[in-house]
């Protein structure tokens, strides 16, 4: 009987875990990259000995036993040695106006340390926090290996999830705590999934919350690695993977895919297809609309993308310790209000001040190659619109024009002006700098209007609402953001889904993946399709 061919489109995350498990399970596979790089957000970059990671800032899960660790278990590979824990004290630190916080690693530490900053709102602080539990305990029942007493037990939280899953997080807030500046903290990590409270599905800003109870992790040496070791267990199992290698459309005919030709008019023969890009590129571009359900062609015309974003790639010659920072993240905003320093980007304008987002990625990483010793790198990002960068788009790269260059560096400039009022000092004994901007996500990624977390996941876009892993075309599946949400650890999860959905579809032996790792898999039933929403 001949090898089953697949053809997975785009190296990012999703496609990575994608062309691992369909080869594991036996297929032919190739990979296909339009960039001259693998990985998509995964692929970092290099200026002089700085190196920087433009998708990567941190995931959770990374423990033996959780999500992530059991994803990439399959393939052999052991997230404890792939990725080093940030400061368990404090690997978030949030800032409003006139106040500070550290979210540590622990419920139990991360509602001591709310209850101790907000002491009047302890009973609705603990009344949030103990619903948390139990939606947590609920996450992380092991399957059909629970005893019948811990799957009722766990019930208690499933009332919860119900209600969660019909509201905004904001909802949710206004609804659990009357004090505006708790639902401020509370909601300040919503730029992890790029969706404001107000628009967010209250779901998925709850299980941001859980994903990092217990603790947050970086990719060690940046996530060049995670990439190379998922590229290096795929090659190990029979996959190969072409850089330089654009899919034109997939080609369809009475009723199933037959593969891909190439933008050089390369055909490639494939029974199965994973699209491992933006679903509505998919369906809008590569498939001719004769071959799919017309709800399926308004779906992908009316898909919204997510934000893009503004970030702004320093190498100091300084170590950023000596400055305040270390081994986490800092959320700064101008304004108590979350939805209003979001509202520029969702309305396609620049702010007249920025909400960012500290990433000093060195001091993340414990084997000290990411910068030279002494030195430190930081990543300045704020979320960004994608309309005042777009007359540009279609620019060649590099070779942009001077107005470009000019808005491009006029814009960084207002976001390193609101670092310098809020963190005087901080940036300083500049080796490097580099800025990207909503296009050059756009060139590099691939990404529809930059953006930077697939369709925009808000209530009717995320979770049942989202595309699913099987395509309505025989042999295409989907893989990335599109399908299981934002974030590292649910693309990487969509790849192993579309892998086992497409090994089973071929009726290739399925014995060599057991059930999907994902706690949260038992909450899925409450949508259709709302599994692994807890990694980011």
């Amino acid at each position: 009987m001949a090898q089953t061919k697949a053809v997975v489109i785009g190296t990012g995350a999703g496609g990575l875990t994608a062309a691992a498990t369909l080869a594991k399970g036996g297929m032919e596979v190739i990979a296909l990259e339009r960039a001259k790089q693998l990985g998509g957000f995964l692929n970092p970059f290099k200026r002089r000995k700085y190196h920087f990671d433009p998708g990567v800032h941190y995931v959770g899960q990374a423990f033996e036993g959780g999500q992530l660790h059991r994803v990439l278990r399959r393939f052999d590979l052991d997230a404890t040695e792939l990725f080093c824990e940030m400061d368990p004290d404090g690997f978030d630190v949030i800032r409003f106006p006139g106040f500070e916080m550290r979210v540590p690693k622990g419920v139990d530490r991360f509602r001591g340390r709310m209850i101790e900053a907000f002491p009047e709102d302890a009973g609705e602080l603990n009344a949030f926090f103990d619903q948390l539990v139990q939606v947590r305990e609920l996450t992380l029942l092991p399957g059909a290996k629970a005893s019948m007493a811990a799957k009722l037990g766990a019930l208690r939280g499933l009332g919860a999830c119900g209600k969660w899953y019909l509201q905004t997080f904001g909802q949710l807030l206004e609804r659990s705590f009357r004090n505006p500046q708790v639902r401020a903290v509370l909601g300040a990590q919503c730029g992890d999934y790029g969706v404001p409270p107000a628009q967010a599905p209250a779901l998925l800003g709850v299980m941001l919350i859980l994903h990092f109870l217990d603790g947050s992790y970086f990719p060690r040496g940046g996530s060049g690695g995670l990439r190379d070791a998922l590229v290096e267990r795929g090659r190990g199992y029979g996959a190969s993977y072409r850089r330089r290698a654009e899919v034109a459309s997939i080609e369809v005919d009475d009723g199933r895919v037959r593969g891909v030709t190439l933008a050089d008019g390369e055909f490639i023969e494939a029974d199965v297809v994973v699209s491992a890009i933006d679903p509505s590129l998919t369906y809008g571009q590569l498939i001719d609309a004769a071959h799919l359900p017309r709800r399926i062609v308004a779906k992908a015309r009316e898909t919204t993308p997510s934000v893009a974003s503004l970030c702004v790639f320093l190498g100091l010659e300084r170590d950023l310790r000596n400055h305040g920072l270390g081994a986490f993240n800092v959320w700064d905003y101008p304004t108590w209000d979350v939805d209003a320093a979001f509202r520029p980007a969702c309305e396609g304008r620049l702010p007249e001040d920025h909400a960012f987002f500290l990433s000093p990625n060195s001091l993340k990483d414990d084997t000290g190659t990411m910068a030279p010793e002494g030195c430190s790198t930081l990543e300045i990002v704020t979320l960004a619109a994608h309309e005042p960068f777009a007359r540009w788009a279609d620019e060649p790269v590099l070779r942009r024009s001077e107005a470009y260059e000019d808005f491009k560096a006029r814009t960084a400039a207002g976001l390193m002006a609101a670092v310098e009022r809020r963190w005087p000092g901080l940036v300083g004994d500049v080796a490097v700098e580099d800025v990207a901007t909503p296009v050059t996500n756009q060139h590099f990624v691939g990404s529809p209007a930059g953006s930077i977390y697939g369709p925009m996941a808000t209530r009717d876009q995320w979770g049942h609402k989202a595309y699913r892993t099987t395509g309505p075309v025989a042999g295409l599946f989907h893989a990335g953001a599109g399908v299981l949400g934002p974030g590292v650890v649910p693309c990487l999860a969509s790849g192993v889904t579309a892998g086992k959905a497409a090994l089973a579809s071929t009726a290739v032996r399925r014995s060599v993946f057991g059930a999907l790792p994902s706690g949260i898999d038992q909450l899925s039933r409450l949508g259709r399709r709302t599994r692994s929403l807890a990694g980011f």
